[in-house]
């Protein structure tokens, strides 16, 4: 496979803009970077040791998958699609929860009010009842 194509893989895989991006984060400079490419060659052992979740078998012979099967695994969890859905139910999640808050405030608010109304008549009452206690004596 040629290496050019390799690197360039890889650097999308890790989202990098521009070569002089990648060159910074291997380490390197630019200009070792595009003689690699136009080499057709690399450090493998430095990609592999700067992008452990390049699989050894494709930086050495071109045999796919790029990505090792454990990376595959976790990296579907992170997939954008899979984060969509997952921000999708939790904004769902969200919009029921402030809606069971707001009614429970409201809830809430009447239970404080019942309390309240209790509260009032229980001290009516019993001034009535010390009322017709004073009376009967």
């Amino acid at each position: 496979m040629d290496k050019a194509i390799m690197l360039d893989r890889i650097k999308d895989y890790y989202s990098f803009k521009t070569d002089v991006d990648f060159a910074k984060f291997l380490g390197i400079t630019p200009q070792v970077y595009s003689n690699w490419k136009g080499r057709n060659s690399f450090d493998a052992e430095l990609l592999y040791n700067k992008c452990p979740e390049l699989n050894p078998s494709w930086l050495l012979c071109g045999k796919e998958p790029m990505i090792t099967e454990k990376e595959l695994q976790v990296n579907e969890a992170k997939s954008p699609y899979i984060l969509r859905k997952k921000l999708t139910y939790l904004e769902d999640e969200l919009k029921i929860l402030t809606e069971a808050d707001k009614i429970m405030s409201e809830s809430g608010s009447q239970i404080k009010k019942a309390i309240k109304l209790l509260t009032d008549q229980f001290q009516l009452t019993e001034k009535e009842l010390k009322n017709v206690l004073k009376e009967k004596k």
